[in-house]
């Protein structure tokens, strides 16, 4: 009888359990849906979008901005909900990008409120808001790097996750100048 419950606690260690993490499942419907919701977006509104951007003189680029953005929200979903570590580099790319893109927001509010003539004291929503997102950005962040359930379902357990955080910011901020070369 022993040498039975022994073998079943032996396959249930070599199998392991990989139940998904709730967080995990939460954060790939949220990446699934607004990747979706943003390319559909982008789909029903193409041609707008085309004319608007033009006026601005960088249309490939709104465009193609949109669409890395939209995809890479479903693909770190689809990564994230098997449990593959992409997803969770993928994810953690979003996040990092979506913080850099509302800090770069919220620095430019004051320029583009006195480009247009806005009074500087109607700009505390969007102060508000921006910061929100970032707020909310960086929780996920943290949950996608703390050492709990989410690093061994990823199969993360033994790397760094600060050098993890750094390399995506790094890449983000390296897509920031690059995209700001191009326009200027």
């Amino acid at each position: 009888m022993s040498n039975l419950q022994a073998t079943n606690q032996r396959e249930e260690i070599i199998n392991g359990s990989y139940d998904r993490p709730a967080g995990v499942s939460v954060i790939a419907v949220l990446l699934a849906i607004s990747g979706g919701m943003l390319l559909i977006a982008q789909l029903a509104v193409f041609n707008r979008l085309n004319a608007t951007s033009s006026d601005l003189s960088f249309p490939a680029l709104l465009q193609g901005a949109i669409g890395f953005l939209s995809l890479l929200g479903v693909a770190g979903a689809v990564g994230m909900w098997l449990g593959k570590r992409w997803g969770w580099w993928l994810a953690l790319f979003y996040f990092a990008y979506a913080i850099t893109r509302n800090v770069n927001v919220l620095i430019s509010i004051q320029g583009i409120s006195e480009q247009f003539g806005v009074p500087a004291s109607d700009q505390g929503v969007n102060y508000v808001k921006y910061g929100i997102r970032v707020l909310w950005n960086a929780l996920f962040m943290v949950y996608l790097c703390g050492e709990t359930a989410v690093t061994f379902f990823f199969g993360m357990k033994n790397v760094n996750k600060w050098k993890a955080v750094l390399l995506v910011f790094a890449v983000c901020i390296g897509i920031f100048l690059i995209t700001t070369l191009v326009v200027a």
